[in-house]
């Protein structure tokens, strides 16, 4: 019988794991400021999301693009005013998550951030995110202009933590992320919720951490 695997880092996804899940409501702002109408807003946003990630494009492009295909201009303010309505979008955190990170960090555990993320946003969530001090690395896309699925951006981010990946966990809502971590030797869970999450955690003999933490009164 194989044994099981020792865990000692668990690195996360930030959007829509640490962060709560953005519905219209939270995209309603922007859109509204951009002009667009609800039915395109979606697309118009995610068109050059992974180049906006990357730093492969500005943020001044990124709100600029979103404004031609509406037939506008942005001031250099208005750019200002778009990416500050944008990083309230992904400000809001999962609750039941951001306190099994304190746990985790509590029981001595190395906790990591890995997540695809624009400047604008990992500047923001730097300055107001707090929480985000309890983390031994917050490791974000644009300023390393690689991000996931490149086995690179895993891979510095394990060199920078000095751990392995037989050693540590990934948790990230996509699953083309969890696929290629899993070809480096790094184990991964594909998340959801909380709950979904909480069976799958029993070989790595953090269940009961969670469990804990979803227990308290809220």
């Amino acid at each position: 019988m194989n044994n099981p695997p020792r865990i000692t880092t668990v690195i996360f996804d930030y959007g829509c794991v640490l962060s709560h899940v953005p519905g219209p409501a939270e995209f309603e702002p922007l859109r509204k400021a951009v002009g667009a109408k609800p039915e395109v807003f979606q697309e118009l946003y995610w068109k050059h999301r992974e180049a906006y990630d990357l730093a492969s494009v500005s943020v001044s492009d990124y709100f600029q693009e979103m404004g031609k295909a509406v037939g506008v201009s942005f001031t250099s303010e208005q750019v200002q005013k778009l990416a500050a309505l944008d990083c309230q979008i992904w400000a809001p955190t999962n609750p039941v998550m951001v306190e099994w990170v304190r746990a985790l960090h509590e029981q001595g555990f190395k906790i990591g951030v890995l997540s695809n993320m624009s400047l604008s946003v990992g500047d923001h969530l730097r300055r107001e995110a707090k929480w985000l001090t309890l983390f031994d690395l917050l490791w974000f896309s644009a300023e390393h202009k690689m991000g996931k699925p490149e086995p690179a951006f895993y891979r510095s981010c394990l060199e920078k933590l000095g751990v392995t990946g037989a050693e540590s966990l990934f948790i990230d809502d996509r699953e083309v992320n969890i696929k290629a971590a899993n070809t480096l030797g790094i184990h991964a869970i594909l998340f959801r919720t909380a709950e979904e999450l909480l069976p799958k955690l029993e070989p790595y003999g953090l269940k009961e951490s969670l469990a804990a933490v979803m227990a308290r009164p809220r």
